[in-house]
Parts: structure tokens; sequence; C-alpha cells
């Protein structure tokens, strides 16, 4: 039987949170190829958390690119911003919001990477609803997300989960058309999905 499974992350540090997502380094390549990111664009990466992921995509983009890096734990991107100045790197935005109530900022992104996310969301549909706002038309997101049928040895548990139908139908309710489905492991599967106007 599943442990009660605790969205907020309370019962755990930072430090913890930080190695959870070193272990899913090797999903990371997959979804920045996903989305084309290449030097000098510009990623909002949602749930950025203490930023491992981050770190990844900085060194992606480069100097002329920039990652806005958003969480609504100002002590995880606190942990964010120390990695960041100790590596030296100037290209990641820190951003303390709710991305369901997002509004712009000042924010121009090229894409968008909501990773590891929506299982811990109150209002999952807001998230895509605030991400769809401040992307430009035809930009690309990934959603990836633990898969209800994986073994669990790692990852929320199995009641927590989110099946790739509901992330797809919420998706295409915030505005976003699904272009790919892929299972990239046995606990983990993304969305490759492309922002569109509606009429």
């Amino acid at each position: 039987m599943d442990a009660p499974f605790r969205k907020d992350l309370s019962h755990i540090t930072w430090d913890d949170v930080y190695a959870r997502q070193m272990q899913r380094a090797g999903l990371v390549p997959e979804w920045m190829d996903a989305v084309g990111l290449k030097t000098g664009d510009r990623v909002l990466e949602v749930g950025a958390g203490p930023g491992y992921v981050t770190l990844v995509l900085a060194e992606r983009v480069g100097a002329g690119g920039c990652v806005y890096a958003i969480d609504r734990s100002s002590d995880a991107l606190g942990q964010l911003e120390r990695r960041r100045n100790e590596r030296g790197i100037s290209q990641v935005r820190c951003i303390v919001a709710d991305v369901a109530h997002l509004e712009g900022a000042g924010l121009r992104p090229d894409s968008a990477l909501i990773t590891m996310v929506l299982h811990h969301a109150d209002d999952a549909c807001g998230i895509l609803h605030g991400v769809h706002r401040v992307l430009p038309p035809h930009a690309r997101i990934v959603v990836a997300e633990f898969h209800p049928d994986g073994p669990c040895e790692q990852g929320a548990p199995r009641s927590a989960r989110v099946a790739p139908e509901t992330v797809q139908a919420w998706c295409e309710e915030a505005g976003f058309r699904v272009l790919d489905y892929r299972r990239q492991s046995s606990e983990h599967y993304m969305l490759v999905a492309e922002r569109f106007s509606r009429g």
C-alpha cells in the first residue's frame, strides 16, 4: 500500500530534492532536444526547485540565452542561486511565483519544460494555462511525469501519478496541441506539445 503522498515536499530537504533531480539526468537531453533548445534561446522551467535541471539548461543556452527558473519556494530558488553563483552562471533568472497566476512578468521564453511537477500541483491545468499565456504561438513545451504503470521504485507513489491521457487533456484544454508521446523509461514518460492561439 502506498504511503501518504505529500505534494508540498515539506518532509524532505532541498538537498534531497536536488539528489532526486540528479537521478533523472539521463532524461534531460531528450527534453531539451524535443523543444529544439539551442544556444541563445530563452527557456521557461516550471518548478525548478533547487536547480539541477536549470543548470543543465543554462549550459545548453549559453551566456547569450536565459533560463527563467520559476518556483513557488523562495528557499528552493535560494539553493539554486547559491549553486549558480558558485559556478559563475549569469544566464539564470530566478522567479518566485505561482505559474498558474503568471501574467508575463517580463518573460519572453521561446519554449518551456514542465517536468515532474504536475503531480505536485493543486491546479495542474492552471499551470499549463499560465505557461500558455507567456509563450509565443507555435512554441513547444515538454511535460514529463511518472507513469502510473511504472514499477514505482523511484518517484511518486502510484496513487499520485498522472496518466498520459490526463496530461494530454489538460494540455489541450490550456491551448496546446500534443505532437508526440514517449515512454522514456519504465518509470517516466514525456509529452511534446505546441502552443496554438485559440480562435
